[in-house]
């Protein structure tokens, strides 16, 4: 069975539509979650895969092998390991360069160690799944789709915007509630190092087929290390080492700084 909304719509604006009513609909639930806990909010990382299945033109069991990557198991295991990697090396420089640069200083031990009380094994893959209900989203609906139209290099840019945009409003809701210095700062360098971020999961997410692993993995392995090294620019809370989450976070400015370089050597050795 095809999707309802998908056929009668070129790949453009089935990009467009689902962007739309991704951020639309993120818009409404941080609004109505407005004094919902961090976790709770959270749930809005399952969106992009759940509306996928709406705007997918393939048929549900087509959709279905390609996102679980049928007949590619040795590529998606292989690119989730490139993923991960890729992952802490990214996360691994922006602490070497904070600390370099003097941006930030090692968190007294008490303070690091009472922010990672409460983590279990069911923590960890409640973490995976909800990684995982994102890249269904962007990596293997939204970016095949852009790709199907346009250059590697215009669709992974426009997947990358898209995401950038999704996270938006919950960063607009948490720096209001926490009261957080230079807010605006801070939502468009989160938002930007996500746009850039979208090149190595893409990356990797192309490479697997479009299997939601890969990128699952990075994203899953991004979203661990993170916060507990740099710490989170959403709850404005340190890691490792403390300091400005809006600089020196993976998700930050050293994120922007550190990926922006990447990308670039990458495209001028390699092209896209």
């Amino acid at each position: 069975m095809e999707s309802t909304v998908a056929w009668s719509l070129s790949a453009e604006w089935r990009s467009l539509a689902f962007t739309a009513m991704i951020t639309v609909v993120t818009s409404v639930w941080c609004y109505v979650g407005r004094t919902w806990s961090f976790p709770s909010l959270a749930l809005a990382m399952y969106l992009p895969g759940f509306l996928s299945f709406f705007f997918t033109p393939e048929t549900f069991l087509n959709y279905l092998a390609q996102v679980l990557g049928v007949g590619r198991f040795q590529e998606a295991v292989a690119w989730s390991a490139v993923g991960a990697a890729l992952a802490v090396v990214i996360v691994g420089s922006c602490l070497a360069m904070d600390l370099l640069l003097g941006w930030a200083h090692m968190t007294p031990p008490d303070i690091h160690n009472k922010q990672q009380q409460g983590r279990t094994s069911w923590t960890a893959v409640a973490d995976f799944l909800a990684a995982g209900g994102e890249e269904l989203g962007w990596r293997c609906f939204l970016l095949p789709t852009l790709i199907s139209v346009y250059s590697p290099l215009k669709a992974l840019t426009l997947c990358g915007m898209a995401w950038g945009l999704f996270h938006v409003p919950v960063m607009v809701l948490l720096t209001r509630r926490l009261k957080t210095p230079r807010p605006l700062l801070t939502i468009t360098v989160q938002a930007i190092a996500v746009l850039l971020a979208a090149f190595p999961h893409g990356f990797v997410a192309i490479m697997s087929g479009y299997s939601v692993w890969s990128s699952t993995t990075m994203h899953f392995v991004w979203n661990t290390i993170n916060p507990r090294l740099l710490g989170s620019i959403y709850m404005q809370t340190p890691g490792q080492v403390t300091g400005p989450q809006w600089l020196i976070n993976g998700e930050g400015l050293m994120g922007c700084l550190v990926q922006g370089v990447t990308i670039l050597c990458w495209l001028l050795c390699f092209g896209l």
